[in-house]
This record gives C-alpha cells, structure tokens and sequence, in this order.
C-alpha cells in the first residue's frame, strides 16, 4: 500500500488556499496536517477555514513535529529561500511556491540546501500543467513549426493601488521585486519552457510609472535566445484597467503559436492550416482525469519521493524565469546588454 504523506504549510497567506487544495486533491497520498505563519491569527484563520489540526507560530516547533514529511512554503518570495533552507536542514521535502527566490544568492542558497540535505525540491509553474502547454511544447521538440524567429510576452495587466497596500512586502526590492518578478514570472517561464533553449543576451528597460512602490510596474525588453531567435518582454500593472489584451507568441518559417489570456481559444496553426489542441482537462490512457495547476505539483513530488527521482520542475528549472528577469533589471540598471548566465559571486 503506498504511504500517506503529511504536509505542512510555511506562510498562511493569499497563495496557502491553493497549496491546501492542491493536496486535497491527492487526498489518498496527502493530508495537510499542520500550518505555520509569523502571524498566529492569520494561521489560525486557515485552520478554521480548511479544519486543519495543528497551526503555530513557531517554526522550530512546526519543523520538528514527525508527522510533517513534506511542506510547501507560500511565504513573501523573498523570504522563500530561508523556508527553503529551513525545512531541508530539518529534512522535510519542499514544494516552493514560484519564484524560488529573487536574487541570485538566494537562488544558489536554496538549491544548495535541498541537495546537501538529501531532500526532494519542487517549484510551482501551474501553466506548464496544462495540456495545451505540454502539447505545443512536445510539438516545439519536434520542430513542427520550422526554425523559430521570434517569441514574445506580452503582459498588460493592471494591480489597484490597494493591492500594493495590501501588505508591507508588495512591490519591495527586498521582499517582491515588481510586475515581472511577481505576476509576469509565470508567462515568463512559460515562454522560455516552450521555447527549450537559453536567452543568452537581454536588453531593456524598467521604471515605476504608476505606483507608490519601489520596484517596477511597467517593463520593456528584448531579448537573444542561444539558437538567435529574438524575443521580447513587456510587462505591466500600471495599466487603466483589467482585460487589455494580453499574449504568448512564438514564431517560426513553419508556422505561429498566439496563446491569449485565460479563458481565449489559443492560435495555432502550421503552414497556413489550423492545428487542434488538448482540452482544458485531457485523459490520461487509462480514462482518469490528468491533474493540473497545484495539484499536479504535488502529484508530481509525491511520485518524485516515491520513485527516487527528480521533480518535473527541479531548482535549476524552475530559476530560469527568474535569471532572464535579474538580467533584464541589470540591463535597465546599468544601461547594457546582459549576456547569461549570471551567477552569485558567493556560489
């Protein structure tokens, strides 16, 4: 019979409902089992809310209890990479809400400790779940749509100025970074994961255009993949409202890939002929419904544990996104291309 892990929750915030629903989701492998926030009150709000047993706001305590295997750290994401830390050398396996941290110190210092404890570490991309996602890079890998040209992101969103109010730690250089880091990363690995090959030289520009914050909240950047395709970026939530339209594009001497927002019938199409796609919630062979967003995660870490392998979504895959995005401040900082990889100085 196959083991019923524990899990346990770092940081009770706006993200925690996912990660609890995605457990649930895998109910007959996982039981969400305890809580912890710096915060007791918050902590014991989703107690109440999801019936969880235990909730504290003492780390040592929580990290010591032997019925927590696993633990998914929905913390600030720059506080990720210390929940990280602290949890490996506790020898729990971690699921890491994106981004796994927002410098590159803090990226090398997470993806140090899982492997010098031993432990499983995963990283939460939920687009690359979907089946649409994993049909069109499949059909990438295959080179159905010749030599790709061009791929571009473009992001125009909008964020109330009672968003950034809603915490102390929103749009902060040391805790948030801006409308790249938090809401464009998604889209930003997506683009990059579709495209299966490194940017190697960035360029570009960001300002605070808008909002009372610190970091960015609109950006502009091109960008060089290895194979010399180009591409760009832009980003913003300074924008005057929500639903401006918003894209993923990428495109080859073969054919186009145009994915819409949420909810828009992707363009696909390959020598001039319209290609169908996956549906929202394909089948696996065997007739069960594939998981997809949080709970595909955590599906994918319990089989990676049980099998002894490495998540779908490893610390150096999941820091591409955010690489490409350090670079592109760099660029904008110090007014030059940005040739990757870059590194801490301290790795």
């Amino acid at each position: 019979m196959s083991r019923r892990y524990g899990w346990g929750i770092i940081g009770c915030g706006v993200i925690a409902p996912s990660h609890i629903k995605g457990v649930r989701e895998n109910g007959a492998r996982a039981e969400v089992v305890g809580l912890y926030d710096l915060v007791l009150d918050r902590a014991k709000e989703r107690q109440a809310e999801f019936d969880i047993p235990f909730a504290t706001d003492d780390i040592d305590t929580f990290l010591a209890r032997d019925d927590i295997d696993i633990v998914s750290i929905c913390t600030p994401s720059g506080a990720h990479s210390d929940g990280v830390v602290a949890a490996a050398q506790a020898g729990k396996h971690i699921l890491c809400e994106k981004p796994l941290g927002i410098t590159h110190e803090q990226l090398d210092t997470a993806i140090a400790a899982a492997q010098e404890a031993g432990v499983k570490m995963g990283g939460v991309f939920q687009r690359r779940t979907e089946p649409i996602s994993r049909q069109l890079r499949h059909m990438l890998q295959e080179g159905r749509f010749g030599k790709i040209v061009l791929a571009d992101l473009l992001g125009k969103d909008y964020r109330a100025p009672e968003y950034y109010q809603s915490a102390g730690w929103r749009g902060t250089i040391r805790f948030d970074r801006g409308c790249l880091m938090n809401q464009g990363v998604h889209s930003l690995d997506l683009l990059l994961w579709l495209m299966g090959e490194p940017v190697v030289e960035v360029a570009g520009f960001w300002d605070t255009l808008r909002h009372d914050i610190e970091a960015e909240d609109t950006l502009a950047a091109s960008l060089r993949f290895a194979s010399g395709a180009l591409g760009t970026v832009v980003y913003a939530t300074s924008l005057s409202r929500r639903g401006v339209p918003s894209h993923i594009g990428i495109h080859g001497t073969e054919g186009n890939i145009l994915l819409g927002s949420r909810g828009e019938e992707p363009l696909v199409e390959i020598g001039g002929e319209p290609v169908p796609l996956a549906s929202e919630r394909d089948e696996s062979a065997n007739g069960a419904t594939q998981l997809v967003g949080h709970a595909a995660h955590v599906a994918d870490l319990i089989q990676a544990i049980d099998e002894d392998r490495e998540p779908a979504i490893t610390g150096e895959s999941g820091r591409s996104a955010v690489d490409v995005a350090l670079a592109i401040y760099e660029a904008s900082d110090t007014r030059t291309v940005v040739r990757l990889p870059l590194r801490s100085t301290h790795s």
